[in-house]
């Protein structure tokens, strides 16, 4: 999730190295740069590559790959939210009142996004600002494009296993499914000692796991009980990379703490996804 940094700072560091380039490539973003690569055959790509040291070239080499494989769309839609990152993560830090030299150096086409992000940030509590500041999956989180996959997937060995009862759950067909659905409805429903007839028809093995699981779910609003049910239906929908993803992320938000969690769902609230074509070229028409 550190790509969109790591990116700016190689490509800075390219910059850095390259003081021989024409100087009409003075003042671009690292971005811009990026975008130069990516546009090259790859003949002239590989004699640019070539000139740089070996460590840049590599990650850059790494990063083009990854890049030309992508759609169009997204490739589009990363490269803008990663651009948009640039110009607005030194304004973070600074205080409002002071932001104006800052702000008139940002390109027009990014500026309004900018500011836009800005005023979402200034609304946070400095608790939860400081939190995102500390955590690079945060401070990405506030430029995320708009696209399905915006991120690429866990390295190969570390996706989580499905849990066995959701690798059932998955084998029902839909009527079976619906079936389950209504019947978990139906239980809160009945009154205390109906409930205690249900559970205690249930076999020894698996009795003690359910009223564990009935007395968590018995702790919820109604409202909260329906979304748990349409998040399952929407669960049995995922392929099999969606729901890899599924769970890591809720691996994740286990193991974070109650402030990063608040900070997350902040994030979630007042920075929503890029709308389409956000960033330097306006939307076709």
């Amino acid at each position: 999730m550190r790509r969109a940094l790591q990116l700016i700072a190689l490509l800075l560091t390219t910059l850095l190295i390259g003081a021989a380039e024409p100087a009409s490539t003075a003042g671009r973003s690292p971005v811009t740069a990026f975008r130069v690569l990516l546009a090259m055959r790859s003949d002239a790509r590989a004699t640019e590559l070539a000139a740089k040291p070996a460590r840049v070239r590599e990650v850059l080499s790494t990063r083009l790959r990854e890049y030309d494989a992508l759609a169009p769309a997204e490739r589009e839609a990363r490269l803008r939210a990663t651009e948009l990152h640039y110009h607005l993560r030194p304004l973070l830090t600074t205080i409002p009142l002071t932001r104006a030299a800052q702000l008139a150096v940002v390109p027009e086409s990014f500026r309004p996004l900018v500011e836009e992000r800005l005023a979402a940030w200034d609304k946070l509590p400095a608790q939860i600002q400081r939190e995102i500041l500390t955590n690079e999956r945060l401070l990405q989180a506030i430029t995320r494009p708009n696209v399905p996959n915006a991120f690429p997937p866990l390295p190969p060995g570390l996706e989580p296993r499905v849990p066995d009862n959701v690798a059932h759950w998955q084998t029902l067909d839909a009527q079976q499914r619906e079936q389950l659905l209504d019947s978990f409805t139906y239980y809160f429903r009945l009154d205390d000692n109906a409930k205690t007839r249900v559970v205690a028809a249930l076999p020894e093995p698996k009795r003690a796991a359910a009223e564990r699981t009935l007395d968590q779910f018995a702790q919820l609003t109604t409202g909260e009980r329906a979304a748990c049910m349409t998040a399952l239906r929407q669960l049995s929908q995922m392929t099999q990379a969606e729901q890899t993803r599924f769970y890591a992320n809720a691996e994740q938000w286990q193991k974070m703490s109650e402030t990063e969690r608040a900070a997350w769902r902040r994030v979630v609230i007042e920075f929503p996804p890029l709308p389409p074509g956000a960033g330097p070229q306006p939307p076709l028409p």
